[in-house]
């Protein structure tokens, strides 16, 4: 074999071994991870219409194919082997490797026997926006608060388990921080669900549009996924706190954001459906159709992830179904027979319905993050642990931030008192005052003023 260089002559006697000679065992790890690197890095330039061969790439994989015992020639011999003879057998219309050839062997090879090497060297950087580290942490926390607010809410005298305590006991104390912070509780949850939803509609648009050639990126299926996954996941939580926290007073604000939640997760849905339709008819981008093919756990997206979103879906829109016709219904009066037994077999069974609605809400709350952590983990597991899945970034700071008002309500309740520790919040203009009635109409509630100084007046 010679070839010439910048009118430099080399000569050499290496021949290249016969194809059947050739080592493609799938059990070689070395092969393998050099398989997977050259198809890897070598995916992106084909699609961007580029004809060049990662030098870096070719070398180790055309290394490890030859033989233990063959002689083994320099680099520049066996580029020359790939430039001039391998990369030949092609069709030079439609750039396809003949078939049975080296060529199409070295293209199939890590697709087939290599795929977990292919995906650890896709440069895959993850999605730390929505399941980086810190959002991770900060679902488990808000979860963990829910759910304990539901518990001990569950044991007020207004709730369905009713508990009374004496006045005086450390339980009835305990149990008044955990009523007196819940309105704080269920504004931060709103607002933070109302947050997720908006960024899960701007990156569902966004892969809305890649697929279209709008707009340029990669990874957009595990974002998408992640990204109505857990916004969707945000809405349950002011959802079981609303359930639970019964004396929490209405507002106009939590009324619109609830408004917003349900038109999002029906903009997400929407623009969710749009582009996994595109997806299943055909992909523009070659390296998410090898990751939705060889490196996404589909088995757990189908039977995990989109049965349980599909719950939650059916729950809010449920509860928010039933909501509207309450609020329609709950004035009117009849007269008639059928309508005497229909509202005492509502009451009756009023009670078992919201335990059952509750109880839903909960477990479908912590399912739901379980799938997703063990996705996150088997998609990491899939693309390496060299990739940004775990990355702590400024915002998933500020997304831990989000309770810590929480905290510090419960604390200040704890330690002063409801009365003192609810006036601490408000200027010295008004006063609190505690009811215990709490039967009141919403629009006539009692409000009242001092002239001066920070007094806690006590109603019985």
């Amino acid at each position: 074999m010679s070839f010439n260089v910048s009118r430099v002559t080399w000569s050499t006697d290496w021949q290249p071994p016969a194809f059947s000679a050739l080592n493609f065992n799938p059990n070689d790890e070395v092969l393998c991870a050099a398989a997977g690197a050259f198809k890897a890095a070598n995916m992106v330039p084909f699609q961007d219409d580029h004809d060049f061969i990662a030098v870096d790439s070719i070398l180790p994989y055309l290394r490890a194919i030859l033989p233990s015992n063959a002689t083994k020639p320099d680099a520049f011999t066996l580029l020359h082997w790939y430039n001039d003879y391998i990369i030949k057998d092609m069709d030079e219309d439609t750039r396809i490797p003949f078939p049975g050839s080296l060529l199409e062997k070295l293209g199939n090879f890590p697709i087939e026997s290599c795929t977990a090497d292919v995906c650890k060297n896709l440069d895959w950087v993850g999605d730390p926006d929505v399941s980086g580290l810190g959002m991770v942490i900060t679902y488990f926390l808000a979860a963990g608060l829910v759910t304990t607010y539901a518990c001990v809410l569950a044991l007020s005298d207004s709730s369905f388990l009713r508990q009374r305590f004496p006045a005086s006991s450390k339980r009835a104390w305990v149990l008044s921080g955990f009523e007196e912070s819940v309105s704080t509780f269920v504004d931060a949850t709103l607002v933070f669900a109302v947050s997720m939803l908006a960024a899960a509609c701007f990156r569902l648009a966004q892969a809305f549009f890649q697929e279209y050639g709008i707009s340029n990126g990669h990874w957009m299926i595990y974002a998408s996924i992640g990204s109505i996954y857990m916004s969707t996941f945000s809405s349950l939580l002011p959802l079981l706190l609303q359930l639970v926290a019964t004396d929490v007073r209405r507002h106009w604000l939590r009324l619109v954001l609830w408004t917003l939640i349900l038109v999002l997760n029906i903009a997400n849905e929407v623009l969710f459906d749009c582009f996994f339709a595109k997806v299943e008819a055909r992909l523009q981008d070659l390296v998410e159709v090898i990751w939705l093919a060889f490196c996404n756990p589909v088995e757990l997206l189908l039977n995990g992830l989109i049965p349980t979103l599909r719950l939650a879906q059916i729950l809010l829109l449920t509860n928010a179904v039933y909501y509207v016709i309450y609020r329609s219904c709950r004035d009117k009066t009849g007269d008639t027979e059928i309508w005497r037994k229909l509202k005492a077999l509502w009451q009756i069974a009023i009670p078992y319905l919201h335990f059952l609605n509750v109880a839903a809400c909960c477990v479908l709350l912590w399912s739901m993050i379980g799938v997703f952590s063990y996705y996150r983990d088997r998609v990491n597991d899939a693309a390496g642990k060299d990739n940004q899945n775990s990355d702590w970034t400024f915002g998933q700071v500020l997304a831990v931030a989000t309770w810590v008002p929480v905290f510090v309500e419960f604390g200040t309740v704890l330690k002063y008192g409801p009365e003192e520790g609810l006036g601490k919040k408000i200027s010295r203009k008004y006063t609190v005052i505690s009811s215990a009635d709490t039967g009141y109409s919403e629009d006539k509630m009692p409000y009242s003023r001092v002239e001066s100084g920070l007094s806690i007046i006590e109603h019985n």
